[in-house]
């Protein structure tokens, strides 16, 4: 059996990077006395993924795990062996037992939920104002920067969801996730800053929630 894992990487840990997470997160289970299973070899190690790995930088309220165990247990038991075990900044908020065969996390993932915020009104005024006419737009054109250089995209497919709360200097948005098409807060910002005509500020994203489903139809990961 397996169980989904949906946890907290809180912004006192964004710099983390994933190694340090998953060595944490391997700490936690062994601290935990669950029935984790183990790889076979010469070098057995805990069969242990996640739904996608956090960038450094960016903090994450809705993340998953899915980690194998080899003997049956309840929900309930796993989940208050984790709360007692985790460190801080990393909590658990909820799991989900699901067989063997169930589709994989990564395999299910289509978008992302983020909060972006930034440093002054003044910074976020501009592109606050400018988000509804950007998102209406039929093609937005922006510059994807990789390791190979720099690529035209077109990241209109791509945003699915962008709202503002100018009160707060925040930007909602949720963009596609998928293997193909992954839309990072910092290009949409960028882009949107483009189109509002300013530079581009100093902003801070948190990663609210994954999702499965559909892009149009979101459904939360930890429940398809």
């Amino acid at each position: 059996m397996r169980v989904f894992i949906r946890f907290e990487k809180s912004e006192r840990l964004r710099f983390i990077g994933h190694l340090d997470l998953l060595r944490a997160m391997q700490r936690a289970l062994s601290r935990s006395g669950l029935p984790v299973a183990y790889s076979q070899g010469f070098n057995p190690h805990m069969l242990i993924s996640f739904a996608s790995p956090l960038p450094v930088g960016l903090s994450g309220q809705g993340e998953l795990a899915d980690v194998t165990l080899s003997e049956v247990i309840t929900e309930a038991n796993c989940l208050a062996a984790l709360r007692t075990s985790m460190p801080e900044g990393l909590p658990v908020t909820r799991v989900r037992i699901v067989p063997d065969n169930h589709h994989k996390l990564m395999a299910m993932l289509r978008t992302a939920s983020y909060i972006i915020g930034f440093d002054s009104p003044e910074d976020a005024a501009p592109l606050l104002a400018a988000a509804p006419s950007f998102a209406e737009q039929e093609s937005i054109p922006a510059i994807r920067v990789t390791k190979s250089g720099e690529t035209p995209c077109d990241i209109r497919p791509m945003l699915h969801e962008l709202t503002s709360a100018p009160p707060l200097n925040l930007l909602s948005a949720r963009v596609s996730f998928t293997e193909a098409n992954t839309l990072r807060p910092d290009l949409l910002v960028r882009a949107l800053a483009e189109f509002a005509g300013t530079a581009t500020p100093h902003f801070n994203a948190i990663r609210t929630g994954l999702h499965g489903g559909s892009e149009q139809r979101p459904v939360p990961l930890i429940d398809c």
